[in-house]
């Protein structure tokens, strides 16, 4: 039985909130979802933690749609 798209998106918003983990998504919504958050700056590290997903998952995801690996930012004091 498919989702109804509103359910989809409620879904989604929670995972890209930290509330549910990626892997309820498909792996369309996990690669959307990985460029969001790398787009808001977050690194891979950042992404697994959030999404709950490994951080091999994610920098393969994030290698696949191509877009570079970022280092970790320096925490102001």
């Amino acid at each position: 039985m498919a989702m109804s798209m509103r359910l989809k998106r409620r879904l989604y918003e929670a995972c890209k909130a930290g509330r549910t983990p990626a892997e309820a998504l498909d792996a369309g919504d996990r690669e959307d979802l990985v460029a969001e958050l790398w787009q808001a700056g977050m690194t891979d590290v950042e992404i697994a933690t959030h999404t709950r997903m490994t951080t091999y998952t994610t920098a393969r995801i994030r290698g696949r749609l191509g877009l570079r690996a970022r280092t970790a930012r320096k925490r102001s004091a």
